[in-house]
């Protein structure tokens, strides 16, 4: 009995996929958004500062497979521009971001 649960067990962990950075994949698309803003916006602290976070809230939407766009909006009227950011899902991480003027 105590084999076939840890062969169970074993198969279970084996199962799930994980990506380059031994975090799990996530199939939700919200759970995806959440990541991927999350990596987005650390990208723009380190980058900008915490100034984005008068960005709030991000927007998110699926580029292709791979690729999710995030950029910040503004309540209107508002002069200036917004931080945006282009992430890789499969990598978990920002391959292209700028701040618009």
């Amino acid at each position: 009995m105590k084999n076939y649960i840890f062969l169970a067990f074993t198969i279970i962990i084996s199962c799930n996929k994980t990506n380059n950075k031994g975090s799990y994949i996530k199939n939700n698309e919200t759970d995806i958004k959440k990541e991927v803003i999350s990596i987005a916006e650390k990208k723009w602290i380190e980058v900008y500062g915490k100034s984005v976070e008068k960005q709030k809230p991000f927007a998110v939407e699926k580029k292709n497979d791979s690729i999710w766009i995030v950029h910040g909006t503004f309540p209107k009227p508002t002069i200036g521009g917004v931080a945006y950011a282009e992430v890789n899902i499969k990598t978990m991480q920002v391959v292209k971001y700028t701040h618009g003027e």
